[in-house]
């Protein structure tokens, strides 16, 4: 067994002693809805006796198990990875053992895990009938009535108003976007956030920084300073990636051509050093090589050849 499934094991010994802490049951929470291994599942004769148990009706425990097992979610585009964790877990406590963790769980708010892991932009519709599209390798988890999101990566939002309850988009950095009814995008990486806001009202923040958009608007937080500035956005340029295309304005051909080879997992080499140093302004395809590499032959005159997963750039 490695260290981790050992941690996992004390953690559930903790809680059928009734002395794990909210952020203990919140890690074996995470972890059973992660594709978990019996291994890290302790014998029953590890567990303390049962008088330390959490004391609670064996109907009432049931009641709660079926409840919970019963609920349905709505289909998602890729799910993550999942097992009925509650059975794995039912297999190795007594139910009266798990009837604290369900107990527990059942007052935690649910979420729905998303996962868009294809070469194309993926859409959902929430159950509050916003409309989410996902770019590629973006990731959200949002809350049963659709009314709030975890993002990371990038999306792109369409919201439905509502007046009881605002939408919010949390992210890596604590900055939060909060709306009543409204369409923008949120792109959220390690290095900072970018909100675009195309058509409503947005307010943004992250501690006591808030700031309130306008269309054609975009919030930039960097993680590295902190800071939370405003500026003007051409709102189509940070949206293209919805149609499956990457945008460029006046860009060098250098990052242009580095940009496709990060897209497709390809080296680049500039056979004719002078090439690097066009500048290019337009929308090259995300998902179609040969399509992206007819177009920058077009507009430049040049020849692009795919030889031994590089990019060679050369003048006709």
């Amino acid at each position: 067994m490695d260290e981790n499934q050992d941690h996992i094991k004390s953690l559930f010994i903790r809680l059928a002693e009734g002395k794990s802490t909210p952020g203990e049951r919140l890690q074996l929470l995470e972890y059973l809805r992660r594709n978990p291994s019996p291994q890290a599942l302790p014998e029953l004769e590890e567990l303390a006796n049962e008088d330390s148990w959490p004391l609670m009706p064996g109907a009432e425990a049931e009641n709660i198990l079926a409840r919970i097992l019963r609920q349905e979610e709505p289909a998602i585009v890729r799910p993550m990875r999942k097992r009925n964790w509650l059975k794995i877990a039912a297999a190795a406590l007594p139910v009266i053992g798990v009837a604290g963790l369900a107990l527990w769980l059942a007052k935690e708010p649910r979420r729905i895990q998303y996962a868009n892991d294809t070469k194309s932009v993926q859409t959902i519709r929430l159950s509050d009938g916003s409309i989410v599209s996902l770019n590629q390798q973006a990731r959200v988890s949002v809350s049963a009535d659709g009314r709030e999101t975890w993002l990371e990566g990038e999306a792109f939002f369409s919201v439905q108003p509502s007046d009881k309850k605002p939408f919010t988009v949390h992210t890596a950095h604590s900055l939060d976007v909060t709306v009543l009814g409204t369409a923008f995008n949120v792109n959220a990486q390690k290095n900072g956030t970018q909100v675009v806001l195309n058509a409503g009202r947005v307010k943004v923040g992250t501690g006591e920084t808030q700031m309130v958009l306008n269309p054609g608007e975009m919030a930039d937080y960097h993680a590295a300073t902190g800071k939370l500035l405003r500026q003007q956005a051409d709102t189509l340029l940070f949206t293209s990636w919805k149609y499956d295309l990457i945008a460029f304005k006046a860009r060098p051909l250098k990052e242009v051509m580095e940009k496709l080879g990060e897209q497709y997992g390809i080296g680049v080499v500039f056979d004719h050093a002078g090439a690097e140093n066009l500048v290019f302004t337009g929308y090259l395809s995300s998902n179609d090589l040969p399509q992206a590499l007819l177009t920058l032959e077009q507009a430049f005159t040049l020849k692009i050849t795919l030889l031994d997963k590089q990019l060679h750039v050369n003048i006709k």
